[in-house]
């Protein structure tokens, strides 16, 4: 019979309190250090004033999405700045035979983690917690769209760009809303899925010259948002300056974004960045995907500690 297990779970938001806590409900010892909420006393976990301490001994480190902030320092919003702790410091303090996860984690934190026989896994380039969280984004925009609206979905018309995981999920649930959705992309194969859906598409095609029309004129005009998932610039101050006064846009790409920032800002368009929805709308859900996920490698022949 295998020992019960010892993970650390580090610094973080609200989504890193949920990870402990689902791991406390199995037969694992859970220790904590530098999370950003209270955790319930009831769980039976362990918590240590200092990271290094909760590291150590310990078979699997659990990092926070995203694993680092200013370089190579853990993400811990509930520490002070005096208290910052490079993440190279973890990776000494960790037993030789223990395995790290984290969201995005730097690439030199790896390459130091696996020079010592550390076993690294980066869960944000799991591709079932991508489509998972890929729904929360979905839900929370949204819901932000409904904050927003004086009219009710079925009534509002709704452009989304990209055919990823993010447009499909979220075009899907504005049309079991009855919403009039038109997604634009470059890949005309891929806008099938989405007229098959009941969505009406436009292809994004960039044209050369003045004199040729572009491709987002359609969406110039009778739209009560529009939701961008691409991270490529697709408005520009041309589009900005035509479209309508009343139009919202959500930005839901990461960096750069699909809107000209210093021409919205300019033209006072009415532009709000939405990035890293899960863990803002939804931290508990989120974290507890990444609990899930996490526990089905754990469980893995491959990693061997349930």
């Amino acid at each position: 019979m295998k020992n019960k297990p010892k993970i650390s779970v580090l610094g973080g938001d609200h989504r890193q309190v949920a990870v402990a806590k689902e791991l406390s409900k199995r037969e694992i010892s859970v220790y904590v250090s530098g999370l950003s909420a209270e955790h319930a006393a009831e769980y039976g976990i362990k918590e240590c004033e200092n990271v290094l301490e909760a590291v150590e001994d310990t078979d699997a480190v659990i990092l926070p999405l995203p694993a680092g902030m200013d370089g190579n320092v853990l993400n811990c919003p509930a520490y002070k700045n005096s208290e910052r702790i490079p993440l190279d410091d973890i990776i000494e303090c960790m037993n030789d035979k223990a395995v790290l996860f984290g969201g995005r984690i730097p690439q030199n934190t790896v390459v130091k983690a696996q020079g010592r026989g550390i076993k690294v896994y980066d869960y944000f380039l799991w591709e079932n917690l991508q489509i998972k969280n890929a729904y929360i984004t979905a839900e929370a925009a949204l819901s932000i769209a409904m904050n927003s609206l004086d009219k009710c979905v079925k009534d509002a018309r709704f452009a989304v760009t990209g055919t990823g995981r993010i447009s499909r999920l979220l075009s899907e649930l504005l049309r079991r809303m009855g919403s009039d959705v038109t997604v634009a992309a470059r890949n005309s194969d891929s806008l099938v899925y989405f007229e098959l859906m009941g969505c009406k598409t436009v292809q994004i095609i960039e044209h050369s010259g003045a004199d040729k029309k572009r491709w987002y004129s359609e969406l110039e005009n009778g739209y009560d948002i529009i939701f961008n998932t691409v991270p490529a610039w697709l408005f520009d101050r041309a589009f900005l300056e035509k479209a309508d006064k009343s139009l919202m846009i959500i930005e839901l790409a990461s960096a750069p974004g699909g809107v000209d920032i210093c021409a919205a800002r300019e033209l006072s368009t009415n532009v709000l960045w939405a990035s890293s929805l899960p863990g803002k709308y939804a931290p508990y859900s989120a974290g507890s995907l990444i609990a899930e996920c996490i526990l089905e490698k754990l469980a893995d022949k491959e990693v061997g500690i349930l």
